[in-house]
């Protein structure tokens, strides 16, 4: 994986423990915190994160401008 600026792909496991380990030494938030809000390392199972959403999203069609 590159550290182009806009890539935006996950992280594969073994990047991510470097990452992690990296951060770590350094003192760097990842951006995760954990459930006391503490700053936390990549979630092992990020792989199979989803948004979750309260309501459905609805798309309503718009008049596409002049």
């Amino acid at each position: 994986m590159s550290d182009t600026p806009g890539d935006l792909t996950i992280p594969g496991p073994a990047e991510r423990a470097r990452r992690n380990a990296a951060l770590a030494a350094n003192g760097t938030e990842t951006g995760f915190w954990d459930d006391h809000g503490r700053p936390a390392p990549w979630p092992e199972d990020i792989d199979h994160w989803h948004p979750e959403t309260s309501e459905p999203a609805t798309q309503k069609p718009r008049k596409q401008p002049s």
